[in-house]
């Protein structure tokens, strides 16, 4: 029953990073505040299936800590932030989240879903940057110690 649990909460999580994906690319373009993204997000078919809760965390974290995540993604990346294409950024700032903020989020599972979100929704080769960059943090970073500066 326990891994039904997990992989249900997987999902759930799944869909919640993909409306993250797309309420943060929104936001890029206007500074729309995060309760009126929420909104804009529960007639979206992904809503119900997702965990409305996680999608929040997700959107309003990456929000308040964007100076934080896009220096970590400036650090690890070959390109300035304000170059990179508004998906991948999108998913980056996710991921970088997560590896910071969300330590019960498995590595392999943060990088995994970065990867599947750009592979669906960005560019064709857009996939390769988030993986690199997220690999070249997770060699250099040690979450517990990060978590705890923040």
């Amino acid at each position: 029953m326990a891994s039904n649990e997990n992989r249900l909460n997987n999902h759930k999580r799944q869909c919640s990073r993909r409306l993250a994906l797309q309420a943060l690319y929104q936001r890029q373009f206007n500074a729309t505040e995060p309760e009126e993204l929420y909104k804009q997000f529960e007639d979206d078919e992904f809503w119900p299936k997702s965990d409305h809760e996680y999608f929040q965390q997700l959107v309003t974290g990456s929000i308040e800590h964007i100076e934080t995540l896009d220096q970590y993604i400036s650090d690890a990346s070959d390109y300035p932030v304000d170059t990179i294409d508004p998906i991948e950024l999108a998913a980056l700032r996710i991921a970088v989240y997560e590896l910071i903020f969300c330590l019960h989020i498995p590595v392999k599972v943060l990088v995994s879903e970065s990867i599947q979100l750009c592979k669906k929704f960005g560019s064709d080769d857009g996939y390769k940057l988030v993986n690199a960059v997220l690999d070249k943090l997770i060699k250099s970073v040690d979450r517990l110690q990060i978590s705890h500066q923040h």
